[in-house]
């Protein structure tokens, strides 16, 4: 149960889990800033820089999911290489350790996995039965829903 200036409320949708269809969530693969791992590290920069988030997927030309890359990965990468900043952008992104992988949800995945996965990641790939990258979950859409569930209870509540 979420509770609301002290008040319990009830959340149909949390408490039906399997029930709520997580892909209503999804944002799609189109509109998802995403690097492909054969991509170079400056490649990768610009990628990062001109989408504006810090962690983004990496991919498979195939569409497999392969990890996820932060901004601060890099730029570690980029120091502990001992190159220079011109060196290193050419280098093969999949030469970067990942200091976390988001972990994928299957698209199958009920809602209260959804909301366990997102008080930990900023966004959850999801994939499909064959392990191809659909788009991502961000926990923001997630609050959003459940602020919005919460806005209605109370209003309902009330009449």
């Amino acid at each position: 149960m979420v509770s609301l200036n002290r008040e319990r409320i009830h959340i149909p949708d949390v408490e039906k889990g399997i029930d709520m269809n997580i892909l209503l969530f999804l944002t799609p693969k189109k509109e998802v800033t995403l690097l492909y791992e054969d991509y170079t590290i400056g490649q990768a920069l610009r990628a990062i820089e001109n989408g504006g988030h810090p962690a983004v997927p990496i991919i498979r030309r195939s569409g497999e999911y392969v990890g996820t890359i932060t901004v601060g990965d890099l730029m570690w990468y980029v120091r502990e290489s001992g190159l220079n900043f011109a060196e290193a952008e050419k280098l093969p992104l999949r030469n970067v350790p990942h200091s976390r992988d988001n972990q994928p949800l299957l698209a199958s995945t009920d809602l209260t996995e959804l909301l366990e996965n997102s008080m930990v990641q900023n966004f959850a790939p999801v994939v499909d039965d064959r392990g191809m990258f659909i788009g991502i979950i961000t926990r923001k859409r997630v609050l959003s829903h459940l602020c919005q569930e919460m806005k209605l209870q109370a209003f309902l509540k009330r009449a």
